[in-house]
């Protein structure tokens, strides 16, 4: 994105540049034949050097069909141009770097391996858990093979039109280029074979767990295993080309470095736009930005591994009257395939010289401006708008001043959602001064002369600048019972970074508005007595304030009243376990602070399970769970006959995810929570 904003505002600054151009060019008398002006010619040919650098496409260095990093360019080119049309042709060569650290190393998915195992369902509670998603097994260099990895290399011839701009030793260019290339795609390979020094332990499918080693007895019935993997084979990961890919396999090689690769012709095309100084009257010294695009052949990539997976199990029942370490040994099978393929598209700055032949151009002898006659000054109308800095857009709740001198009356008014305030219409001439402010921050002045008044144009139009680099959290506090707009709602919004907080109260249709620092997270809560709302979490980190002013936020909130229920947010337990972790206390405190000043209200405080699992369990677990967390309340200092712990195990689930019913984790998710409900 920072690339293509580059090229946009290199573009505007030329348009910039014609308008000034335009205007220096005006002669008011006739000028000497000798005034050679710049360049010469009126039609003339140019001969020139230019090289330069391609700036690295993330998409293509992160791909792994392709990892190319940047690049450089060297051309020779020559063109024609009549004032302020031209033709190029341009024959250079290009070289892009395959240098990322992906094509030095190989890494199996922990998932991968366990999925691709022969006896793969011995390892099911893992799998579906998801315990190996963030696992890989990395192998060491010192069991590479073959490491190999070629640059993208392209001889080509390319013409277009383009398009000048001025006539002064500063002149501008933009231009469109298409032709071809003779094209080596270059490839990258690795194979090896050896073990990972990586080792994990996973859950166990304890059911599958039939039989014991030999000479040893089967532990009876187990319920709880874990077993540590580790992994040793062979491994191939590669990128290329699929026509090379082909005649490399053909082949028989055990190397791709040991198959030449063949040239490609195909399609190029570049276009970009330059500023040409002219330094004398037949050199001058360029620099440009361009886009480069060639379409990208088919592709074939894929990492790949097979060999063992092997370690200890180690099997005991809840009573742990019994336990084992049992052996175990299966093979694996490894493929990710790499399918997504893009052209290539890189953008580059350059340098270059041109050498210019032609016809002197004779220099334009204008006639003198016409200077229109003064109109005697006349009631206009005002328009005013304002715009935000950062990202060029309109902004409303603008508080706008119109001072004008001389008279103490002073009009104020608010800008709208399109930057703007009502039209002032049929304001007398006068000297006006215009200001405004918002958050604290005042925008730029526009000042309206009363030579202002005697142009032709009816009504008069400024525009304001307002540069607040923070970001406004823009909330709404909503009734949970009917998802309606709950107004005049205490809200406390908390600094995490600084501790510090704020209250302001939502109006009359339940909004309110806070302004937030860049790189900062918050927590913003209802704060009125007989309500009651979730901690939300709110963050600036990773927005780009050249692209965004507001944050939203809908901020749900519960009346304290028989029978009201609300899902506590981030209530959570670590697996199988039900103590109160610190991130959960600090969920309950922001609940005991409600039950402290509501010191009526009785609740019920339930946890509920997802379908995974057995049935008594679940229940067991959720209660212990919901008794933990009235425990906790209690020592906080909540009397325990306000409070009743109740676990629902799987009983309440929200979706139709029962048992043996596929479903994602989301899905899973969404029924593993804590609620409250208001008994009295």
């Amino acid at each position: 994105m920072k690339k293509r904003s580059l090229l946009l505002s290199f573009v505007c600054l030329l348009t910039a540049m014609q308008v000034v151009i335009a205007q220096d060019d005006v002669v008011t008398s006739t000028a000497s034949t000798d005034d050679p002006g710049y360049p010469l010619y009126q039609t003339g040919f140019y001969a020139g050097l230019r090289g330069g650098y391609l700036f690295k496409n993330k998409a293509l260095w992160e791909n792994p069909l392709y990892h190319l990093g940047n690049g450089m360019f060297a051309e020779v080119n020559g063109g024609w141009r009549k004032n302020a049309f031209g033709w190029e042709l341009a024959v250079g060569m290009l070289n892009i770097k395959r240098e990322h650290p992906d094509i030095r190393r190989f890494s199996a998915s922990a998932q991968g391996v366990l999925n691709g195992m022969g006896n793969a369902a011995q390892f099911q509670n893992a799998r579906d858990s998801g315990q190996a998603k963030s696992d890989y097994f990395t192998f060491p260099e010192s069991t590479q093979q073959v490491k190999v990895s070629k640059d993208f290399n392209s001889y080509y011839a390319l013409t277009g039109p383009r398009l000048w701009f001025g006539r002064q030793r500063l002149q501008g260019s933009v231009y469109a280029q298409g032709g071809i290339s003779m094209t080596r795609f270059g490839y990258y390979y690795l194979n090896g074979n050896g073990a990972s020094p990586d080792h994990y332990s996973y859950s166990y499918n304890n059911a599958l767990v039939s039989s014991a080693p030999v000479n040893e007895a089967a532990i009876a019935s187990p319920t709880v295993g874990t077993a540590t993997t580790n992994v040793e084979g062979s491994y191939e990961k590669y990128g290329m080309t699929g026509v090379f890919f082909d005649a490399y396999k053909a082949s028989g090689a055990a190397s791709p470095a040991d198959v030449k690769e063949k040239n490609k012709m195909q399609f190029f095309g570049r276009g970009g736009a330059s500023l040409e100084f002219f330094f004398s009257p037949k050199a001058s010294l360029s620099a440009g930005i361009d886009y480069w695009y060639l379409p990208s052949p088919e592709m074939k990539g894929q990492a790949s591994s097979n060999g063992t997976v092997s370690g200890n199990i180690n099997l005991f029942k809840p009573d742990a009257t019994s336990e084992r370490d049992l052996r175990y040994s299966d093979k694996y099978t490894f493929t990710q395939s790499y399918t997504e393929k893009k052209n290539l598209g890189f953008l580059s700055a350059s340098l270059g010289v041109k050498i210019w032949l032609g016809k002197k151009r004779p220099v334009p002898v204008n006639d003198p401006p016409v200077i229109p006659q003064a109109q005697p000054p006349a009631d206009k109308n005002l328009a005013v708008k304002v715009i935000d800095k950062p990202t060029g857009k309109p902004l409303d709740g603008v508080n706008i001043k119109i001072e004008k001198e001389g008279d103490e009356s002073i009009v104020e008014t608010m800008t709208r959602e399109d930057g703007s305030i009502p039209v002032q219409r049929a304001l007398a001439a006068g000297n006006y001064k215009i200001t405004g402010i918002k958050n604290g921050i005042k925008t730029t002045e526009a000042m309206v002369a009363v030579a202002d008044f005697s142009a032709p144009p009816a009504t008069i139009y400024r525009e304001l600048i307002h540069n607040d680099i923070r970001f406004t959290l823009a909330g709404k506090t909503i009734n949970k019972a009917d998802m309606g707009p709950l107004p005049f709602i205490q809200t406390s919004l908390t600094n995490i970074t600084r501790g510090n907080a704020e209250q302001k109260t939502s109006d009359s249709i339940g909004r309110f508005y806070y302004q937030l620092d860049q790189q900062t997270d918050y927590n913003v809560i209802a704060q009125n007595k007989g309500y009651f709302s979730n901690r939300e979490k709110v963050t600036t980190k990773g927005l780009n304030r050249s692209e965004v002013i507001y944050v939203n936020l809908a901020l749900e909130v519960m009346e304290l009243k028989k029978d009201a229920s609300i899902v506590l947010k981030d209530i959570y337990y670590d697996y199988n376990k039900w103590d109160i972790r610190p991130d959960a206390a600090a969920v309950l405190d922001n609940l005991v602070k409600t039950l402290e000043e509501n010191p009526t209200v009785k609740i019920e405080l339930s946890s509920h399970t997802d379908s995974r699992g057995g049935d008594a369990f679940n229940m067991t677990l959720s209660r212990k769970r919901a008794e933990s967390a009235v425990r906790y309340l209690v020592s906080r200092g909540i009397a325990s006959d306000r409070l009743k712990a109740k676990g629902y195990g799987e009983s309440r689930l929200l979706n139709d995810c029962g048992n043996d019913v596929p479903c994602s984790e989301e899905q899973h998710q969404l029924n593993r929570r804590t609620e409250i409900k208001v008994l009295e």
